[in-house]
Parts: C-alpha cells; sequence; structure tokens
C-alpha cells in the first residue's frame, strides 16, 4: 500500500479481500471511475449476492451503482454476466464526488 492511500481505500481493500472468502464469491475489488470509488464482486454463475453480504456492503456506505445512476433495471447492483459469472458493482457513496481524474493530452 502507498503512503498516499486512504484509510478509506484500506477500508474498501480490506473489505474486498474479506468477500473473497465466502463461498460463491469469485473476486471482489476497487476501482476508479471519473469522480466515483466502485467497489465490484464477481460471483460464480447462477448464485446471487447474498442478503448479508449486500447488508454488508451496505454498511460501509456501498450501493448499488444501478440505484445511485437511476438505472432502471430490477437490480440495483446487477452489472452483467461473464464467463466466469455474474458481476455486481457499487457506488462508495461516502466519498462520491471526491476523487479526482486527469486527462493526459
Amino acid at each position: 500500500m502507498s503512503d498516499n492511500e486512504s484509510s478509506r481505500e484500506r477500508e474498501l481493500r480490506a473489505l474486498a479481500d474479506s468477500l473473497c472468502d465466502h463461498d460463491g464469491v469469485v473476486d471482489a475489488w476497487t476501482a476508479k471511475s471519473f469522480t466515483d470509488r466502485l467497489f465490484v464482486v464477481d460471483l460464480e454463475s447462477g448464485c446471487d449476492l447474498p442478503t448479508p453480504l449486500r447488508e454488508r456492503l451496505q454498511r460501509h456506505d456501498l450501493q448499488g451503482y444501478n440505484e445511485v445512476h437511476d438505472v432502471d433495471v430490477p437490480d440495483d447492483a446487477f452489472a452483467g454476466n461473464l464467463a466466469r459469472g455474474d458481476r455486481y458493482q457499487f457506488v462508495d457513496v461516502r466519498e462520491r464526488g471526491q476523487l479526482q481524474s486527469y486527462v493526459v493530452e
């Protein structure tokens, strides 16, 4: 971890690591979009995101991407099917809009 990494980044990385220990979770990680931090969870095919995991993410101020961005779909966090399973995306609403992205010309 770099010296510039915030406590929030460390918190979410630790959460991602711990989620990978749950049955059905293939991978979990954080990513950055223009001004938001995303939290991604990949599950094995045919597995729904278990309610206890969804509630745990909510306790960490992670809200379904579709809900945050007003995407009209049945699941507030479902992002799509992958060859190895299904992907769910969440937005870090605690620090929403606080990240900076730069364009290099």
